[in-house]
């Protein structure tokens, strides 16, 4: 099996803080108007969300 990057607590949280400010940016591009920019921004958080998945992921891996 390949070797695992070890993660962080601090991975975690910074992934965090980017979706919170991710979902500031589609509720700010949805009240402007910007419906198409506002879907990317929402594609970019289910991203992010799995990234956070992937994060916890490899703690759980390499912290045990």
């Amino acid at each position: 099996m390949r070797r695992i990057t070890p993660a962080t607590s601090e991975d975690g949280q910074a992934i965090a803080i980017a979706v919170e400010r991710l979902r500031e940016a589609r509720n700010l591009l949805r009240r402007a108007g910007a419906r198409r920019a506002a879907s990317a921004a929402g594609q970019a958080i289910n991203s992010a969300e799995g990234a956070a998945r992937h994060v916890a992921h490899r703690m759980r891996r390499t912290h045990a």
